[in-house]
């Protein structure tokens, strides 16, 4: 099946979060949110339609067709033989990484995390009672880097007992090589320190292709979780429906343990519809063409800045529809001056601040382009005449 990406959608009739239009103001473009602006899949529409018509919305019996979804997605798309023993239900990547954080630690000990990073990981380490640790990414103009030196310190630590890797990485777009995730494995190995891998992202992969964590080694493979959510790929996020992926057993019975604490195993019925048909093979087409035009998009917008908005530096990301912008160029004093700009060009962002709690993301924002291409153009050509308009009044 062909899908138009082009088609811009009316959503009024919806309770998005992203276009909330009790506080949307006409002819504001929310480019804050991580999602996709296009229908979701045919299949996906279908199988939900199938649940309503039942007659009765009662407890739903578990199949097997949930993690055999997942495994062969994984085994499909990312080249993982994935045993579908190894998933388990969960309501979304943050509480699947919750589940991992409390089996492997205690209140007090520590987290690891690269900034700037997506804040929920920061909110939920803290409501879990323990303790933040950051090593901050090297960021310059033409690439997302590790600090190695900085990174191993921090395993070192006895009190980090995991690490949170988002690869492809939100909000740089960074996608880690084999060689970088090799490296990962082996401090993880030395250190004793789980890694828990959000892959969130893994289907919008431009320059080369995306490497699943648990395939690059022995030891990275049974020392890992994986979560995954059909919804960034699929735009299907409000059915809060996802899965965790852990190979080695007895780590395996410990997230359970903590899932069944909260009876966090009660699947939805329209939710694991959806998850199913996003993931058993009926939209492959839907994932190849829309990751192909979002990659158009990039470069779309890559172009645009660059011709038109010098002021405004596109980290260039591998992948991801979100991408982090250097705008300090812009001279503006304050973040709320920045902010206030993008604002006065109809555009919402997400501000830097919210990725970097430090002062690193000053100067910076998390700008989403997943749009059909007339809204992301106009969008763009807003953006480009305040710049203008903003040099003319300096």
């Amino acid at each position: 099946m062909t899908y138009n990406f082009d088609e811009i959608l009316d959503r009024r009739r919806e309770r998005s979060k992203t276009w909330d239009f009790r506080t949307l103001k006409p002819g504001q473009l929310p480019m804050n949110g991580a999602e996709t602006h296009f229908a979701c899949p045919a299949p996906v529409k279908e199988a939900v339609r199938a649940v309503a018509e039942w007659e009765v919305y009662g407890y739903p019996y578990f199949t097997e067709d949930f993690s055999n979804a997942a495994a062969g997605y994984m085994k499909r798309r990312h080249h993982w033989d994935c045993d579908p023993s190894w998933v388990e239900f969960v309501g979304g990547i943050v509480p699947g990484i919750a589940f991992a954080i409390q089996a492997v630690s205690q209140p007090g000990d520590k987290i690891l995390i690269n900034t700037p990073a997506y804040d929920p990981f920061r909110s939920m380490i803290e409501a879990n009672e323990r303790l933040v640790e950051e090593s901050p990414l090297l960021i310059t103009r033409e690439r997302v880097e590790f600090d190695w030196a900085d990174m191993e310190a921090r395993f070192r630590d006895p009190r980090t007992k995991a690490f949170i890797l988002c690869d492809p990485h939100n909000p740089t777009g960074k996608s880690c090589t084999r060689a970088e995730l090799e490296r990962i494995a082996g401090l993880a190995e030395q250190y004793h320190v789980l890694v828990i891998v959000d892959e969130v992202h893994a289907d919008f992969v431009f320059r080369g292709a995306h490497i699943s964590y648990p395939t690059v080694s022995a030891s990275a493979l049974q020392n890992s979780v994986v979560v995954i959510n059909p919804s960034k790929t699929f735009n299907v996020a409000g059915f809060r429906t996802g899965a965790v992926i852990v190979p080695n057993e007895a780590l395996r019975q410990k997230i359970n343990v903590k899932i069944l604490a909260v009876k966090g195993i009660s699947r939805t019925i329209t939710g694991v519809a959806a998850f199913e048909a996003c993931y058993d093979g009926r939209c492959d087409d839907y994932a190849d063409q829309v990751c192909a035009y979002v990659r158009e998009n990039e470069q779309m917008l890559s172009s645009f800045l660059a011709e038109h908005i010098p002021g405004i530096h596109l980290i260039p990301p591998d992948a991801c529809f979100v991408c982090w912008l250097d705008c300090r160029e812009l001279g503006f004093a304050t973040q709320e001056e920045l902010m206030a700009f993008f604002a006065s060009a109809g555009i919402l962002v997400t501000s830097g601040e919210e990725f970097d709690h430090h002062g690193r993301g000053l100067g910076f924002v998390r700008m989403a382009y997943a749009f059909p291409r007339a809204q992301l153009r106009q969008a763009l050509e807003r953006l480009a005449e305040a710049a203008n308009h903003m040099e003319k009044r300096s």
